[in-house]
């Protein structure tokens, strides 16, 4: 692009002292690892976006070949002739067809067909640094102790619109660190698990939210369980930004999780020897008491502007400060829609996610239903 409009940023996450980091790995024995994709994100993106990601995948340093397995999972948002040309052009894929399958059971799905030591979850809207598997793979080496390593997940600045979503989307920027550090979070575009542990504290598929569900996993190993997530900031991805006409649904929806969350994570405090949080249901006995507290703390909690963020795609290049003030009403009216979905989860917390999947046409299953 050219003008004010920042390039494109992959270049950035190629990255860093490779030929220093090569000879420090170069003895260094890799886990074995299985790579689990889905296609469920295709329905909020162009579909163009699979092969970018998958060409990101296909020249990496450690070769997708190398995997025990590379799982695709696939619920049918892909059409079958994109499929078809996608394993010709890679024959290390293996496709699992599950059509109609939701997000969180199609990671999890996949976790129980893949026979890798390590497995590494990436989404077909991400495009993955040249060293980004490597730098995975090399923490769990280097760390036998270390049963969670997340990357660092952020979005592209083409367009006012994508600077508005990098200054309001709830993917940060990237951090800049060097070494691993401890975390509370991951996202499941960027992460990878011991097979073992992973079995063991499996990702919630069947929460009453349309996304989120790791973020209540997060919470349950970091806060409950006292497990140890690290992120590894040299894993860096790029996430596509979700088309505009998504955006408001992705936004509403995002405004009905977060007060859902809050539900089930207060839940979960009160219950902390639950064997599986996907248990969680929004029990209306155990909210009653609680359900306006927990609404208005989280209507208290949202700002329309994320000063911290704003200051970070800001500093990246000075240029965009002249696109900002375009970027504001974008903001604005992402906030707007975020706060309706807030208010109208209080009231009637299936409505949205109702409404999303009769017009989209999704699988209405993919979100169980709230008890409250």
């Amino acid at each position: 692009m050219n003008g004010l409009v920042t390039n494109y940023i992959y270049p950035e996450i190629i990255m860093l002292n490779l030929e220093q980091q090569c000879e420090r790995q170069a003895d260094l024995e890799l886990p074995s690892f299985s790579i689990v994709y889905e296609t469920e994100n295709l329905s909020s993106v162009e579909l163009e976006n699979i092969y970018h990601s998958l060409a990101s995948l296909a020249t990496q340093e450690i070769s997708p070949e190398q995997a025990n397995e590379f799982l695709i999972v696939d619920s049918g948002n892909a059409p079958a002739e994109v499929i078809e040309d996608l394993c010709s052009r890679y024959p290390w894929i293996t496709v699992e067809k599950s059509p109609g399958i939701s997000y969180y059971t199609a990671k999890m799905q996949g976790a129980t067909l893949a026979t890798g030591e390590i497995i590494v979850y990436c989404d077909s809207d991400c495009t993955y640094g040249k060293t980004w598997l490597r730098d995975m793979l090399v923490a769990f080496a280097e760390n036998p102790e270390v049963d969670v390593v997340a990357g660092e997940t952020s979005t592209p600045v083409r367009n006012v619109y994508e600077l508005a979503i990098a200054m309001h989307y709830f993917f940060p920027r990237f951090s800049g660190r060097k070494k691993l550090y401890k975390s509370n979070s991951y996202f499941l575009n960027n992460v990878a698990f011991r097979r073992n542990f992973l079995l063991k504290n499996p990702i919630p598929s069947s929460l009453p939210l349309y996304r989120g569900n790791c973020v209540v996993h997060a919470y349950e190993l970091f806060k409950i369980k006292g497990h140890k997530i690290w992120k590894n900031p040299h894993s860096r991805t790029l996430h596509e930004p979700p088309t505009p006409s998504f955006s408001f649904w992705r936004y509403l929806l995002k405004g009905r999780d977060r007060l859902v969350r809050e539900y089930l994570l207060s839940e979960l405090e009160e219950n902390k020897e639950m064997a599986d949080c996907s248990q969680l249901l929004g029990d209306s006995n155990f909210l009653q008491n609680k359900k306006f507290s927990i609404f208005a703390s989280t209507i208290f909690k949202a700002k329309p502007f994320k000063w911290k963020q704003i200051r970070s795609v800001l500093k990246e290049d000075r240029r965009r400060l002249f696109l900002f003030p375009l970027a504001i009403p974008i903001m604005l009216w992402f906030e707007l829609l975020h706060t309706i979905g807030i208010v109208i989860a209080f009231f009637q917390p299936d409505l949205l996610p109702k409404l999303y999947y009769n017009i989209e046409g999704e699988p209405s299953g993919s979100v169980q239903e709230l008890k409250v």
